[in-house]
C-alpha cells in the first residue's frame, strides 16, 4: 500500500538523503517534507488533468444570490482545487475584454461560481487527493521528483543535484501525461 512516507522517502532518495519514519520525526528530512508536501500535492494536481482525480457533481444554487453581475450562486465542493468543465463549457481565457464587463457565463470568487446557468449546474474539476492509494502510480512518482527538486538545496547544498532533480521531474511529468492521454 501507498503512502505519504513511501513518497517523501523516494523523495529523499532521489536526493541521497536519509529516510524518514514519520512526518513527525525531530529531523531536517521529516520537518521539511512536512513544510512543503500538501501545498506540492495540490500544485501537482492543479497542474494537469489527471483522470483518477477528476470528480462529477451537480450543485444547487445557492439561496443567497450574487449582490450583482450573475443570477446565482454555487457553493464549491470542499474538495474542489480546480475547475475542468461547467455543464457544457470548458474555461476559456477572454483576452478582448479582461478587465471590464464579465464576458463569461460563470466565474469562481472565493469558494463560490456565480453563474448566469439555472441549477443544477453540472460541474467537473479536479479534487484534492490525499489518500496515496487513490493516486495513479504515475502522480505519486512525479510528486515524489517535485518534492526532491524543491528540497534538493536545503537537503544537500548541491546546485547539480536540484537540476537533476529538477529533470527528473520534468521526465516523470512527460510520463505521466503520456500515460494519462494513452488512457483517455
Amino acid at each position: 500500500m501507498a503512502s505519504v512516507i513511501q513518497i517523501a522517502n523516494r523523495a529523499l532518495t532521489k536526493l541521497g538523503a536519509a529516510r524518514i519514519i514519520s512526518l513527525g520525526d525531530d529531523n531536517k528530512q521529516s520537518r521539511a517534507v512536512l513544510s512543503c508536501f500538501d501545498d506540492l500535492r495540490d500544485d501537482e494536481l492543479r497542474s494537469h488533468r489527471w483522470s483518477f482525480a477528476m470528480r462529477r457533481t451537480s450543485l444547487a444554487a445557492d439561496s443567497e444570490a450574487p449582490a450583482f453581475g450573475f443570477t446565482y450562486a454555487y457553493t464549491l465542493p470542499a474538495d474542489f482545487l480546480r475547475l475542468d468543465l461547467v455543464n457544457d463549457e470548458f474555461p476559456a481565457v477572454v483576452m478582448d475584454n479582461y478587465i471590464g464587463v464579465e464576458t463569461n457565463d460563470y466565474t469562481i470568487e472565493g469558494n463560490k461560481i456565480l453563474a448566469n446557468m439555472a441549477a443544477p449546474l453540472k460541474l467537473r474539476y479536479i479534487a484534492r487527493i490525499e489518500d496515496p492509494n487513490q493516486m495513479d502510480v504515475n502522480f505519486r512518482e512525479a510528486l515524489s521528483c517535485r518534492i526532491a527538486a524543491e528540497l534538493a538545496e536545503d537537503l544537500t547544498q548541491s546546485n547539480q543535484k536540484r537540476e537533476l532533480a529538477w529533470n527528473e521531474y520534468k521526465q516523470a511529468v512527460s510520463r505521466a501525461v503520456r500515460t494519462n492521454a494513452i488512457e483517455k
